[in-house]
Order: C-alpha cells, then sequence, then structure tokens
C-alpha cells in the first residue's frame, strides 16, 4: 500500500468517525418541529449545547445527545432518571518492561537475552462532564463539575 492510499484511507477513516459525532445543530435538523416549538431563550440555549432546569428528556437530547450511561434512583421522595454524559482522558504513560530469556538466532547459533525497555501504555479513564436527573420527565437537578475542580 503506497503512502500517499495510506493516508487518504485514514482520512476516510477520520471523516467516518466525526460524522458518527452528532452536534445540536444536527440534533435540532432532525427534531425541526420539536424545536421550532420551543421558546426562543430555550431554542437559544438548546443551540449553543446546554441545557435548564425543566426541560424534557427530549430537549436535552437536541442539547446534549444521547447519555453514555443511564441509571434509576430510588428515594423515600419516590424515582427519578438519571442520564450521565462522560468524557475519556487519554495519556500516555512510560513504563519499563523487562525481557527475560528472549531467544535470537545468529551465525553463532541461538543465544538468550535479557534487559529491559521503556515502553509508552495507553492509560484512559472515564470522568464524568454532566449529570442530569429527571423527576416525571422534567429535569429536576443538573450537575457539572466547577471550574477549580481539578481534572486528572
Amino acid at each position: 500500500m503506497t503512502h500517499a492510499l495510506r493516508l487518504s484511507s485514514v482520512a476516510l477513516f477520520l471523516l467516518f468517525l466525526a460524522g458518527c459525532a452528532s452536534t445540536p445543530a444536527q440534533r435540532i435538523k432532525k427534531n425541526q418541529d420539536l424545536f421550532d416549538s420551543l421558546p426562543v431563550a430555550e431554542q437559544a440555549r438548546i443551540r449553543g449545547g446546554q441545557i435548564n432546569l425543566g426541560f424534557t428528556a427530549d430537549m436535552v437530547r437536541i442539547a446534549l445527545g444521547a447519555p453514555q450511561r443511564q441509571l434509576a434512583r430510588r428515594t423515600l421522595d419516590g424515582e427519578s432518571t438519571i442520564w450521565l454524559y462522560l468524557d475519556t482522558l487519554r495519556r500516555y504513560e512510560r513504563q519499563r518492561a523487562d525481557i527475560d530469556g528472549l531467544l535470537v538466532s545468529g551465525p553463532g547459533g541461538m543465544g538468550s537475552i535479557g534487559g529491559s525497555a521503556w515502553v509508552n501504555v495507553l492509560q484512559e479513564r472515564e470522568v464524568f462532564r454532566i449529570r442530569v436527573e429527571f423527576q416525571q420527565g422534567l429535569v429536576t437537578a443538573i450537575e457539572e463539575p466547577t471550574t477549580d475542580t481539578p481534572r486528572p
């Protein structure tokens, strides 16, 4: 495979992945009738990918997309549904790997070598971006990290 062909294949794959992630504008277009029925202030909030207390599940879905996780919460006050929106933090961590008993063959025959090598290991961790709680179909609570919350 030539270098140019490899690059074009990678570019097409990245475009495909980008197409999988929807934006508020794309979600508004799919739900235009509902969006048009909302007050102008709520339309502006949704267009900016933001939500507010009292929003319905459909309004939240248009603004933020589908949640990555859903939870059911039961308390003495009743039941609620919780939607979690997550981000994935990725970083490479340099780690030392010991190599023992690696067999190599050469002009002098077979031999065993050992030692160590440094390798980069991908570390991934999910962190919550926003938590939305619904009771009786309406948003009753929104939790977001504060700006002074350190991100690992």
